[in-house]
């Protein structure tokens, strides 16, 4: 008799996990865990560092892609795309942000690079100014002190007032290679694109060079031979002061964190974060 009731008790324990399998996840009151999602299984810190140019891109997609990815956060520095390769070699980042292409003398081959964003650079002056309209050849000229007033370009007689980036920046890399610059004279050299979009707005005098999606009501971005800075205008080639934002990290890093993000970059939501924000976005790593 007791050996008997043993194995119906193994025979009403056995039907009772396969009917606890066999149901959702949920029976009679009792919660049964889920799988684990994408969403928690990507998690850490994701640091960046480099363009101050791209500080606003990559809070706003770290901002959204920590909303997919709650238990990742994403810190950015910004101490210029000089500073961008040493960081990532020496593992202060694992992502680094250039706005501009990487150097020879930066050993490209060490690393991977993403193209996630086309910027534009607007040559910026005061709304109050007269002059709006310049050619290629007067901002070499400009920029190269061969032309020092404003009366020269139709405008006002008051002195030009250069304003430029710091050396390691991005933005006065790719500013100075398009106009050809070989020794720009710069009234002040200036940290960031904010302190130069706050000095054009309060000198009648200044111009300088800004991201195109640091443009505001209190400054005015000169047409180019003709061509209005726009994103239209980039995409089409008419505005040819314009410059990519790259994304690099170690060769060979397999790194799931690292893996999401460029997903999520490349993906229709990551586009539309870039976008909405001025940038022309990059669908595909090109």
């Amino acid at each position: 008799m007791h050996k008997l009731l043993s194995l119906l008790a193994v025979f009403l324990f056995a039907a009772g996990v396969v009917l606890l399998t066999g149901c959702g996840p949920e029976i009679t009151g009792v919660k049964l865990p889920d799988r684990q999602s994408d969403s928690t299984a990507i998690a850490g810190k994701l640091t960046l560092n480099g363009s101050t140019s791209m500080t606003k891109i990559c809070q706003a997609l770290g901002e959204t892609f920590s909303e997919r990815y709650p238990e990742v956060s994403v810190e950015k520095s910004g101490t210029g795309s000089g500073d961008a390769p040493n960081s990532v070699r020496s593992g202060i980042a694992m992502i680094g942000d250039l706005s501009r292409y990487l150097k020879d003398s930066e050993n490209p081959d060490d690393f991977e690079i993403k193209k996630i964003a086309i910027d534009g650079i607007a040559i910026a002056v005061h709304k109050n100014n007269s002059v709006q309209n310049l050619s290629t050849e007067q901002v070499t000229k400009i920029f190269s002190g061969e032309i020092k007033n404003w009366s020269e370009l139709g405008g006002v007689d008051l002195p030009i007032t250069t304003l430029g980036r710091e050396a390691a920046s991005g933005t006065r890399d790719g500013f100075e290679s398009i106009f050809h610059l070989q020794s720009p004279i710069y009234a002040a050299e200036l940290s960031s694109t904010g302190e130069i979009v706050t000095k054009v707005a309060s000198d009648d005098s200044a111009i300088g060079y800004i991201s195109l999606e640091s443009l505001n009501d209190n400054v005015v971005a000169c047409k180019i031979d003709g061509a209005e800075a726009t994103k239209e205008n980039i995409i089409n080639g008419t505005y040819t002061v314009q410059r990519p934002f790259l994304q690099i990290y170690k060769k060979g890093t397999d790194s799931a964190l690292i893996n999401a993000w460029f997903a999520y970059i490349y993906s229709p939501d990551g586009q539309k974060v870039i976008e909405e924000i001025g940038l022309i976005g990059v669908p595909n790593d090109i």
